[in-house]
C-alpha cells in the first residue's frame, strides 16, 4: 500500500512538472508573439533617433506593451541624447513615471529598486527627493540602486543627502558613490568642499575623490589644508593624488611641502606621484632631490614623475646614475621610438 502512495505521489509530482513546463511554454510563446510587434516598432523609433513613431509606441495595447517592456527598459538605459528624450516622452504618457513614484514605497524591496531604476534611466529631476529617501532603506540593493538613479539624473540637489548617507551601517560601495557625484558635476562642489569637514575619514576621502575627478580647482586651498592637517594618514594621501589630479597651479607648493618629513613616508611617496600628475616643471628640482632618498618608494615615485615632466625631468635623470633613474630611462625608449 506505501509503495502505491509512493508512486502515486512520484507520478503526480511528474505529472504537474510536465504540466507547468508546457504551461510555461505556451506563456513564453505568447509573449513572444505579443512582443514581436512593438519590438519591430522601438527598433524602427531608435533607428529613427526617436524623430517618428512615438505615436505608434504611445497606441501599443497595454498587455502587448508588458510583453515587450523588458527591451524597452534595456533601450532606455543605453539611449543618450534625442532618441533617450524622445523614448523618455513614451514612457511619461504611458504613465511609467507615476507608476513607479508608487513602487518606491512598495513593500518588495525588488519593486523598489526597479522604480528606482527606471526613474534613473527616465532621468526624472521631480523624482530625486522620493530617491533620496531611498538612501537609507533598509535594503542594501535599493540603496545601491537610488545612488546609480540619482548619479544618472545628476541633480546636485541630491549631494549632501547621498554624502550624508556614507555615514551609516553598510553604507554603499566609496567608488559606486563617488561616481554618481561625480555626475553631478561642478554643481556639486560647494557641497563636496563642506563635506571635507566631516567627522568620518570615508566621507572625506569619497569628496576628495569627487572633487578630482570634476576638476574642482576652485577647492584647491580647501583641499591642500586637509593634505597638511587631516587626522587619517589615507585621507591626506587622497588629497594628494586629488590635488595631482586637478593640475592646477596651487597644488605645486602643497604638494612639495610634503615631500619631506616629519610627513610619513606614505604621504611623502604619494605627493612625489602626484607632482608627476601635476605636469608642473616647477617640481623638476623638488623631485630630483629625494632621487636618492632612504625611502625606497618615494625615490622611485620622484624618478617616475620626473621621467613624466618631460625634458627638464628627463634630463635630471641622465645625470644620476642609481636604479630608479635607470629604470625611468629604461621606460623611456619606447616613447622615444613612438615619437619618431
Amino acid at each position: 500500500m506505501t509503495m502505491l502512495v509512493l508512486l502515486a505521489v512520484v507520478a503526480g509530482t511528474a505529472a504537474g512538472i510536465v504540466v507547468v513546463r508546457v504551461w510555461r511554454r505556451i506563456r513564453n510563446r505568447r509573449l513572444a508573439a505579443l512582443a514581436a510587434g512593438p519590438r519591430r516598432s522601438l527598433l524602427a523609433f531608435v533607428a529613427d533617433n526617436g524623430e517618428e513613431g512615438s505615436e505608434d509606441l504611445i497606441a501599443i495595447p497595454d498587455d502587448a506593451w508588458q510583453a515587450a517592456l523588458p527591451a524597452a527598459l534595456g533601450l532606455l538605459g543605453k539611449l543618450r541624447g534625442d532618441a533617450h528624450s524622445a523614448l523618455v516622452s513614451v514612457f511619461l504618457h504611458r504613465g511609467a513615471a507615476r507608476a513607479a513614484l508608487d513602487d518606491l514605497h512598495a513593500r518588495s524591496g525588488v519593486r523598489r529598486a526597479r522604480a528606482a531604476q527606471l526613474l534613473g534611466d527616465l532621468e526624472l529631476r521631480e523624482a530625486v527627493p522620493e530617491l533620496c529617501g531611498l538612501l537609507t532603506d533598509r535594503d542594501h540593493e535599493v540603496r545601491v540602486v537610488a545612488v546609480r538613479a540619482l548619479g544618472r539624473i545628476g541633480d546636485a540637489k541630491a549631494a549632501w543627502r547621498m554624502i550624508a548617507s556614507l555615514d551609516q551601517h553598510d553604507p554603499v560601495p566609496s567608488l559606486l558613490a563617488t561616481h554618481a557625484l561625480v555626475q553631478m558635476g561642478r554643481e556639486a562642489e560647494v557641497v563636496l568642499s563642506a563635506a571635507l569637514d566631516h567627522p568620518q575619514a570615508r566621507v572625506r576621502a569619497v569628496c576628495l575623490d569627487a572633487l578630482g575627478l570634476i576638476g574642482a580647482t576652485g577647492a584647491v586651498a580647501r583641499m591642500a589644508r586637509v593634505l597638511a592637517d587631516d587626522e587619517v594618514l589615507d585621507v591626506r594621501v587622497a588629497a594628494a593624488a586629488n590635488l595631482g589630479r586637478l593640475g592646477a597651479r596651487g597644488a605645486l607648493k602643497p604638494l612639495i611641502d610634503s615631500l619631506d618629513p616629519p610627513a610619513p613616508d606614505l604621504l611623502r611617496a604619494a605627493a612625489a606621484r602626484a607632482l608627476g600628475d601635476l605636469g608642473a616643471p616647477a617640481a623638476v628640482p623638488a623631485l630630483a632631490a629625494h632621487l636618492d632618498d632612504a625611502e625606497f618608494q618615494i625615490a622611485h615615485e620622484a624618478a617616475q614623475s620626473l621621467r613624466r615632466l618631460g625634458p627638464p625631468g628627463q634630463s635630471e635623470l641622465r645625470e644620476r646614475d642609481n636604479d630608479h633613474c635607470r629604470e625611468a630611462l629604461a621606460l623611456m625608449q619606447p616613447e622615444l621610438v613612438n615619437a619618431q
